[in-house]
């Protein structure tokens, strides 16, 4: 199996043990200076915590195998604590942006606070959050992995594989779960109610941190399908989808983006009033406008399109979809968006990335970046003209 590939059959388990300790020693040690100093450096390690937890999760769990030692607990702890970590910060968000609507002094035990609280609907965000990691912790149990595997291309019995579905699983539903409780996207909420991005960053920091963050996600990716570990950069870039483009390549990613692009611009405004004249909720448009404002120019149309195409289509269509399927890693996919977008617009992007799934299995990655990034930077463009 391709799973199976060593990099270095000379190589001891130890040697590459060590390598891996100096490389996480060498990136701790810069995420605390950066963090600490802020500055410049400080965005730049900042742009690695959406991607190196799950990188290191990858790591143990490929380390671990089948077998039960020191590193499947330490695989099991750093499981918890990622899930953790995000089903928190989908709570103290969302929380954020139901406490934002309340007076700076206001008194809980005041009756019509007391009633605010009680429509906001807090214990039933906790709740939500709980239930998405129990369901989605019952995707360890091995008839249901076996059952997802008669639909999936996942081999049940590879322990990197049920930990990729139980994070995937878990984290798409954690997405999901502010905006079905609150009835509105959190961070737009928190940008309505704040008049501002949430940010706190120049518009030129925030493309910045854009490009940061596609410089963590490609190695991350190399290394998430067990670059270093099980396979040489030849087999990696196999597994990723990741190929030289052809012309026709170029040709197909172009235009599927560039007619993709056209059609949801102009029908969007249609999409928007069938579901206002059925009472459906849309996107907050004033505050998505304030969320994206960084990016409303010729140069963030292409920063934003070269970021968002390669950087999310190497982590989704490339890492994912091989082991998760189209529909569940589209649905990821989705349930990142979930956060900015209300329904409508989630289900554009699901469209949008079908498409680049289907791209990905009938060309390959390489191409529905390119279907993506074109797709991206031609509606940011279309937006530029027109304000």
């Amino acid at each position: 199996m391709a799973e199976q590939t060593m990099v270095q059959a000379g190589s001891s388990p130890a040697l590459r043990w060590g390598r891996w300790l100096i490389g996480g020693a060498i990136y701790l040690a810069l995420l605390i200076i950066g963090l600490g100093f802020g500055g410049e450096l400080g965005v730049f390690v900042g742009a690695s915590l959406n991607v190196i937890p799950f990188v290191g999760l990858a790591i143990l769990a490929y380390f671990a195998g089948q077998r039960f030692n020191w590193v499947s607990v330490a695989c099991g702890i750093w499981l918890v604590i990622l899930v953790g970590g995000v089903a928190v910060n989908a709570f103290g968000t969302s929380t954020l942006a139901i406490l934002g609507t309340l007076p700076r002094d206001a008194n809980p035990s005041d009756p019509e606070v007391a009633a605010k609280l009680a429509t906001a609907n807090i214990p039933g965000l906790l709740l939500g959050l709980i239930g998405a990691i129990g369901i989605g912790s019952l995707t360890l149990v091995p008839p249901l992995r076996h059952g997802l595997a008669r639909v999936m291309p996942l081999d049940p019995a590879l322990f990197t594989h049920t930990v990729a579905l139980m994070v995937i699983v878990t984290i798409t539903l954690i997405m999901l779960v502010p905006l079905i409780i609150l009835g509105e996207p959190p961070v737009l909420a928190l940008i309505r109610q704040s008049g501002e991005s949430v940010s706190g960053l120049s518009n030129a920091s925030q493309l910045r941190a854009q490009i940061y963050g596609l410089v963590w996600i490609i190695p991350a990716a190399l290394f998430a399908v067990g670059f270093g570990i099980r396979r040489n950069l030849a087999a990696t870039l196999t597994r990723l989808g990741v190929v030289r483009p052809t012309l026709p390549h170029l040709a197909i990613g172009a235009g599927i983006g560039l007619v993709m692009a056209l059609v949801v611009h102009f029908a969007l405004p249609l999409q928007v009033s069938l579901w206002q004249t059925l009472g459906w909720p849309t996107t907050d448009q004033e505050a998505f406008a304030k969320l994206m404002a960084f990016a409303l120019s010729p140069i963030g149309a292409i920063v934003i399109g070269i970021t968002a195409g390669v950087g999310e289509e190497l982590a989704v269509r490339g890492v994912l979809q091989p082991r998760m399927g189209l529909w569940l890693s589209n649905l990821f996919f989705t349930s990142l968006h979930a956060f900015q977008y209300h329904w409508d617009a989630l289900l554009v992007v699901f469209v949008v990335g079908l498409i680049c799934g289907v791209v990905r299995n009938r060309f390959n990655t390489t191409t529905a970046a390119l279907v993506h990034g074109v797709y991206n930077c031609v509606l940011i463009l279309l937006a530029v003209a027109l304000a």
